[in-house]
């Protein structure tokens, strides 16, 4: 058994199919064929169910891929520790982030990554925080921000930036001079929120219930611009993140129309945490990228002083 083994019963796994994994590598059909072939010779294991219409894991071999990704990744790791300079740093690396999130970071995080690696890629995932923190427990990713995480034990998580979260809706007479919304008054709006399950919709289900009333949801939607532009229309009003504000309303079309007003009483609050995968090795271009993840999140996404200042002064006078 040799590494290069370990990796070509990785990759046919990953393709499922060993042509599409020979096309990937750049190799011969048959002779991948035969190294895996060997493996399972060697483990005295079959690896992989064959049959007419292409090829599954059998369950040893579900066992044997966790391991065998376990230890390339070790490997990798160990061969890059060996390197002293970070621009010598090869690799690939996939960070997830939340689209209200890329939209702020994806630029300067970029910007870093080039800078400081340049052997090296670097892949952005963007997507809602549920489907980010299932990818990173099924290795998708590396590591992630996410929106108020639920406590797992495939996961290491940390505490980045907590911001308020606002009520979005379209000006009107009715609500000139609004500064603040009581919680209690989101059952006067019809409301936009994302699918379930996510975390802030959550958070804001579980306050409505514990104060006694239940929320008017007129509409679904997985999507900052789109809730956004439905608010901006005046078919609802959505409670959001401040830096979901900040990223969207930046050069929007819908910002003139639109009133921000922080959510209080209680005051609400949501907060973005960087999430890794507790029983996956890191290799040390991953570890260097989730130093660089936290530095940039935090430097971009904290609420400048004058800004927290004033939303705290209005939650003070609600």
């Amino acid at each position: 058994m040799d590494f290069k083994q370990l990796e070509y019963f990785v990759r046919v796994a990953e393709h499922g199919s060993f042509s599409r994994a020979a096309a990937a590598l750049d190799t011969g059909q048959p002779f991948l064929s035969r190294q895996v072939r060997q493996l399972e010779v060697e483990l005295r294991k079959n690896l992989f169910h064959r049959h007419g219409r292409g090829i599954v894991l059998t369950d040893a071999g579900e066992q044997f891929l966790a391991f065998a990704k376990s230890v390339l990744l070790q490997f990798e790791a160990a061969s890059q520790a060996l390197s002293k300079a970070e621009a010598d740093i090869t690799g690939r690396v996939v960070v997830g982030l939340p689209p209200s999130l890329g939209r702020v970071l994806t630029v300067p995080l970029v910007r870093a990554f080039s800078s400081r690696f340049p052997q090296a890629r670097l892949t952005i995932v963007e997507a809602l925080s549920t489907s980010l923190h299932e990818r990173l427990v099924a290795d998708k990713i590396d590591a992630t921000l996410v929106y108020d995480p639920v406590a797992s034990s495939l996961t290491q998580v940390e505490r980045l930036v907590t911001e308020p979260m606002c009520l979005i809706l379209r000006k009107s007479p009715e609500n000139a001079g609004l500064n603040t919304v009581s919680f209690s008054q989101l059952a006067d709006h019809s409301l936009i929120f994302p699918c379930e399950p996510h975390p802030l919709r959550s958070r804001v289900d579980a306050e409505a219930s514990r104060q006694g009333f239940e929320l008017d949801v007129a509409f679904e939607i997985d999507g900052v611009a789109s809730i956004e532009a439905l608010v901006g229309n005046g078919l609802g009003a959505a409670v959001v993140p401040y830096n979901v504000l900040r990223a969207g309303l930046h050069g929007s079309q819908h910002a003139e129309e639109l009133l921000i007003c922080p959510l209080v009483d209680p005051i609400m609050s949501s907060t973005i945490c960087l999430v890794t995968a507790s029983r996956r090795p890191p290799t040390l271009l991953a570890t260097k990228m989730v130093d660089m993840l936290r530095q940039v999140a935090v430097e971009t996404l904290v609420l400048p002083d004058d800004a927290r200042e004033a939303w705290l002064n209005e939650a003070a006078r609600a």
